[in-house]
């Protein structure tokens, strides 16, 4: 199920997502490796290479005292068997664990800065890492010492304390502060059940028909019955029209349609903090699995890569009465075999709290 993109030249209008940058979101490849860092400037180093049999991901948050996890699994053997750099057997200090109900594959991980220090000074002049004596189930160390040295300057830990790879004597308290400035939610409308959902729908099918059709949106009856409607406020509802249903995921287009004259519906379309190539801010209008949540004023967003979901994107914005805000925006995209639903964090807004 693709997803659909399109450049947003404006972020304005009543029900367009906003957001105020902290810091700029990026993403980008250093040769075998991805870096995400968010608005928080929170971190996520990982092996990109989707013919590789071993997951290794890192996460960093920002800050003097930025909570630190490095995981490596390999997907060939359910107990751990040892790491391996260069052929040679480490010593590891790191703990292992076993492929069980907390973990999808067996191997070693840390929360302690000074562990991961010591591994990583370990890996400064390698150039492969396996969790077997095959070298060949292992990864390429290319690029892992330039994505380590970008977290480092991205959050001011050059020659600190607390860096990952340029260590120096600078004391923890020079590192910048993450953002935490939280923001302060709307009070959120209260939900007025809608009468007639079925007029809703017939009257958005009809009145956009021209969009719809423009959007390659020509739903077939049983693909149309899975549309549904949802209440904004008092005045406006959110339809859903669903216009293709998948093996594991569905496409709809979503409307900002108010009560009394749903033949005004608007087609919403909201921007994403990646910008596209040229530079340019990008935004979803086709949304996959999406689900609003009347009672919070949230919007969902799921879109998987393929079955296994070890890559994709998710989305939650949060409706304040007039537009739609951006709460957070994970993004992961190549499919390396990772843990379903475990992508690097690009967007969070200070205060919101992903799971409840």
């Amino acid at each position: 199920m693709k997803t659909r993109w399109k450049v947003l030249p404006l972020l304005a209008g009543m029900f367009f997502s906003s957001f105020s940058i902290a810091s700029e979101p990026v993403q980008r490849l250093f040769q075998q490796w991805q870096v995400t860092c968010n608005n928080l400037n929170d971190c996520d180093v990982r092996n990109a290479n989707p013919d590789d049999d071993i997951r290794i991901i890192l996460t960093y948050q920002a800050g003097p005292k930025g909570a630190i996890s490095l995981d490596m699994a390999g997907y060939d053997s359910d107990t751990p068997e040892g790491i391996w750099v260069d052929g040679n057997r480490w010593q590891t200090t790191l703990a292992a664990h076993n492929a069980d109900k907390h973990h999808d594959a067996a191997g070693y991980s840390s929360n302690s800065l000074v562990q991961i220090q010591a591994f990583l000074q370990l890996l400064t002049n390698a150039t492969t890492l396996s969790l077997s004596d095959d070298t060949d189930e292992g990864t390429s160390l290319a690029g892992l010492m330039g994505a380590l040295n970008f977290i480092d300057e991205r959050q001011g830990r050059l020659h600190n304390r607390t860096a990952l790879i340029v260590l120096g004597e600078g004391s923890a308290n020079d590192v910048p502060h993450r953002y935490a400035i939280e923001h302060r939610f709307a009070v959120q409308p209260k939900p007025i059940p809608i009468k007639d959902p079925n007029h809703l729908i017939e009257t958005v099918m009809s009145s956009q028909a021209d969009l719809l059709d423009d959007q390659e949106c020509t739903p077939e009856d049983e693909t149309l019955q899975k549309s549904s409607v949802k209440p904004l406020d008092s005045q406006h509802a959110l339809v859903m029209i669903n216009c293709v249903t998948g093996a594991y995921q569905s496409s709809s287009i979503l409307f900002i349609v108010p009560r009394n004259h749903p033949e005004r519906a608007k087609m919403l379309d909201l921007p994403i903090p990646l910008k596209n190539r040229q530079g340019d801010l990008q935004s979803i209008s086709w949304f996959t699995d999406p689900h609003y949540d009347p009672q919070r004023g949230l919007l969902f967003h799921v879109a998987r890569g393929r079955g296994l979901a070890d890559c994709g994107e998710s989305a939650i914005w949060r409706f304040n009465g007039k537009i739609f805000e951006l709460m957070s925006y994970h993004n992961q995209p190549t499919c390396d075999g990772g843990e379903p639903g475990n992508w690097p964090s690009v967007w969070l807004t200070p205060g919101f709290k992903e799971t409840e």
